[in-house]
């Protein structure tokens, strides 16, 4: 490649804000290196930054972490609980209005659990910890100068609450319990075990900016320094991209009868999926070569 393709190259990532690392050292005067010798792999990691308070959020502290619950997690709750309720089993096993308010009360449990695992490991570990729950779920900050080791095992504290819970719920169907109490708590059982065996799956991926992403993030950077970085979020825009397959291949099998009564909430979940898929994908996208790369401390960069 030429030096002109290489500055061509290099014009589009300085215009979108991101900081290129050279590989060889920058000097002044003749014997500078020029710009256009960046290695696009070589991507200097930026904080990203935290979102500012607003109005009608939560906040409080616990564990030692500052928690802020934006409005968008409640909207976000309250359009699928919508969804929810229209399963036709669901409205006549339980009603409407019952099946949203268990809906709200399964996903704000499951949720701010698993947050504060995280925020528990924080506090063990002696980290300060900053925890923003958004539409995304919740968004750590706080772990910039955290050793690669200990930030590992905050993400992982999350689903690992979420294993806990899964593990409770199956003790409980386990107790002789009399068929009147198992039917009352069966709807509630059953869903609180889906959402969390979900939320706990979906954040062991390596999908940015969820804790799977992030764990690969900072065990790609022990290991390999800023190139590492950068593979890991390649990897999450594989992942993106592979679940938008299997969610559209999926659509194709289960979508087969308009006059289904299941077909609209079906199509409705799926184009939920598809849109979750492409939201993963764009923030990885713009973690890559749009926005600031996510925050890795000094300790964790090799070379």
């Amino acid at each position: 490649m030429s030096s002109g393709e290489r500055g061509r190259v290099s014009a589009p990532l300085l215009a979108s804000g991101v900081a290129l690392a050279p590989r060889v050292k920058h000097t002044r005067g003749a014997n500078a290196t020029p710009l256009a010798s960046v290695d696009v792999f070589e991507v200097i990691s930026m904080r990203l930054s935290e979102p500012r308070p607003m109005r009608w959020e939560l906040h409080w502290h616990l564990f030692g972490a500052d928690f802020r619950v934006r409005p968008l997690f409640w909207v976000s709750c309250a359009l699928l609980g919508v969804i929810y309720y229209q399963y036709p089993e669901i409205r006549e096993q339980i009603g409407s209005v019952t099946a949203f308010g268990l809906w709200m009360a399964a996903v704000v449990v499951s949720m701010l659990a698993h947050e504060m695992g995280h925020a528990f490991a924080a506090r063990w570990l002696g980290v300060p910890l900053r925890i923003v729950v958004s539409g995304f779920g919740g968004q750590l900050f706080g772990l910039e100068e955290v050793r690669w080791g200990r930030s590992v095992l905050i993400y992982l504290a999350g689903p690992l609450v979420n294993v806990l819970i899964l593990a409770i719920l199956w003790g409980i169907t386990a107790l002789p319990l009399p068929m009147d109490w198992r039917l009352f708590l069966a709807p509630g059982i059953w869903l609180l075990g889906w959402i969390n065996a979900f939320w706990c799956l979906l954040n062991l991926l390596p999908l940015w900016p969820l804790d799977g992403s992030r764990i690969a993030i900072e065990l790609g950077t022990a290991l390999l320094g800023r190139r590492g970085q950068t593979l890991a979020l390649l990897l999450s825009l594989v992942v993106s991209l592979v679940l938008a397959i299997f969610v559209i291949l999926w659509m194709r099998v289960v979508l087969t009868n308009p006059f289904d009564v299941h077909y609209s909430v079906y199509f409705i979940y799926f184009c939920i999926l598809a849109l979750y898929c492409y939201a993963f994908w764009l923030s990885t996208f713009r973690a890559l070569w749009g926005d600031p790369q996510p925050p890795t401390s000094p300790q964790r960069q090799q070379g």
